[in-house]
């Protein structure tokens, strides 16, 4: 096995606020047991950290700065932030019809770019592999608020800032449905593939896209959806990341029935926790990996939630670790026969 291979296997993304015991409060001490914790596992190899728009973390920025593990590669996520602004401005967006919502977003991604350089000043190196921006506004079958010409001409702004090493990369979230009511309801895959291609070719941003497992399995209501997306967006050339991140077909009483909340795997091998009726199987895990090359990307990763909400730091913890060993072996089945 070559080094690329063996480093993919052993480093993953891993958005550890999903499974904090302080995602809906705020308590340093279990977070700092929590944070101990993960950094025990040899598999991580940075968080995908939530930008929520105005700070680089929620509750405290020098309790994220004293805590992180400084070898870290991170990723920032700016999808919370973009999620938050829309509960006050329904238009806002970086591909928002309305001006001012448009620039409000990118009021937002400037200070995400503030966020990069703290986090990176504090640790004295470039750590952030990549910042997600997403193409909101939300979309539906008698309202829609966005436009693929607005999405492009906020990218191309969005392009002439210097990030600091980390790539801008789409994070696809579901689009607007005619059968479904969406959860995101943002651009179509192929608005923002168009999109980051043309800003591609007029500047150097060498921007790409990542697809949320879970988010393109609920648009289509099928796990082709996540199958399908991963080819397509391969196929163009500019898949830079997976988030496996489950969701359920089931009316379940913690997650939902097709709702973005990030269920854990369900079971396989001799992993010690999962969640029963996840459609997030080592099978589909597999056939989505199969559907691009996986030494081509530039990150794996895991984004899971715990429930429920008082679920024990154990389990909060072994979620990850177990999520990453189903990662590991069907990897490595790929290598095996792709050799």
């Amino acid at each position: 096995m070559d080094d690329s291979v063996h480093e993919q296997r052993g480093s993953y993304i891993v958005g550890a606020y999903a499974t904090s015991p302080n995602l809906f409060k705020w308590d340093q001490e279990t977070e700092r047991q929590y944070f101990n914790e993960l950094k025990k596992l040899p598999s991580i190899r940075g968080l995908e950290l939530p930008f929520w728009g105005d700070s680089l973390h929620p509750y405290d920025d020098s309790w994220l700065l004293e805590n992180i593990d400084p070898s870290w590669e991170n990723v920032l996520t700016c999808v919370p932030g973009a999620m938050k602004s829309m509960q006050s401005d329904s238009n806002f967006g970086l591909a928002s019809k309305l001006e001012e919502s448009r620039k409000n977003a990118l009021e937002l991604y400037k200070k995400a770019l503030l966020a990069v350089r703290k986090l990176n000043d504090s640790i004295g190196r470039e750590s952030v592999l990549a910042v997600h921006i997403a193409s909101s506004p939300s979309n539906s079958k008698n309202n829609v608020n966005g436009c693929v010409d607005k999405f492009l001409e906020s990218l191309l702004e969005i392009a002439s800032w210097d990030w600091c090493g980390a790539r801008i990369v789409v994070e696809h979230c579901d689009a607007y449905s005619e059968r479904f009511e969406p959860q995101k309801g943002f651009l179509p895959l192929n608005a923002e593939i168009n999109s980051v291609l043309e800003a591609n070719r007029v500047t150097n941003i060498n921007a790409g896209i990542t697809i949320n497992w879970a988010r393109s399995v609920i648009e289509k209501r099928s796990v082709t959806g996540a199958v399908d997306h991963i080819r397509d967006v391969s196929l163009a050339g500019m898949l830079s990341g997976i988030m496996f991140s489950g969701v359920t077909d089931r009316n379940d009483s913690e997650y939902g029935q097709w709702e973005d909340t990030h269920m854990p795997p369900a079971r396989a091998f001799d992993v010690e926790y999962y969640e029963k009726g996840s459609l997030m199987t080592v099978e589909n895990i597999e056939a989505s990996l199969m559907a691009c090359d996986v030494k081509a990307l530039d990150y794996i990763g895991i984004k899971l939630l715990a429930m429920p909400k008082d679920t024990l730091i154990e389990r909060r913890v072994g979620l990850n670790r177990d999520a990453m060993k189903i990662l590991d072996i069907v990897i490595s089945r790929i290598h095996d026969t792709t050799v």
